[in-house]
């Protein structure tokens, strides 16, 4: 039996917030900017939750009509290839990971068979090419293997820092005076900004 998680300091201060906010919307009472702030972490992270449940269990109805294959044809590919989405449910997470893992470790191959530039020998503009190449599937395997971080994942890193430093502003409101906790907030809503321009959004790199 696994031991229940400890709650930390910076949880409790974030439950108290929400729990006050939720009491205050059924009273119909005006919320404060950290709870309002609480508030909207708090859904924001329930969404969340609920759509990595929803991507752990996809029927497999679903995945027949997103792919436009039939159960054989699917099961078929699953089992020559490798990749788990044979079965009643599929997890997605797992299908993408098995899928970039292929790639990754077919990638010198299929580009050879696909990319008649990787045979034979030719100009230094096909050597740099090809050195390019080598280097995108190099940093494929860094990624993989946790070596490089996705500007994503750091940006969602950070995020989750600051998350819990707002959620330390209570205490300091407490202690110090609303005074204290607006510069706290402001001072995070700066670094915000900064995450914002060395990391972009989903959008912004995609780009």
């Amino acid at each position: 039996m696994t031991a229940p998680r400890s709650t930390s300091g910076s949880e409790r201060i974030e439950q108290k917030l929400i729990a006050q906010a939720h009491k205050k919307v059924v009273d119909k009472q005006q919320l404060s900017r950290a709870e309002k702030a609480a508030l909207k972490r708090f859904e924001k992270n329930k969404e969340e939750r609920l759509r990595w449940q929803h991507y752990g269990s996809i029927p497999q109805k679903h995945w027949r009509k997103m792919s436009g294959r039939q159960t054989k044809g699917i099961n078929e590919q699953a089992n020559r290839y490798g990749l788990p989405f044979g079965g009643p449910t599929i997890d997605l997470s797992a299908v993408v990971r098995g899928l970039h893992d292929f790639l990754a470790e077919n990638a010198q191959k299929l580009a050879a068979e696909n990319d008649p530039l990787m045979t034979g020998s030719g100009s230094p503009a096909l050597e740099r090419y090809r050195e390019e190449r080598a280097a995108m599937a190099r940093l494929d395997r860094l990624e993989r293997e946790r070596v490089l971080v996705r500007r994503d994942e750091a940006r969602t890193a950070l995020g989750r820092i600051a998350a819990i430093l707002r959620g330390a502003g209570e205490t300091l409101q407490r202690q110090f005076g609303a005074a204290a906790v607006e510069i706290m907030y402001e001072a995070l809503d700066d670094a915000g900004l900064e995450i914002e321009r060395a990391f972009g959004n989903d959008a912004d790199s995609s780009k």
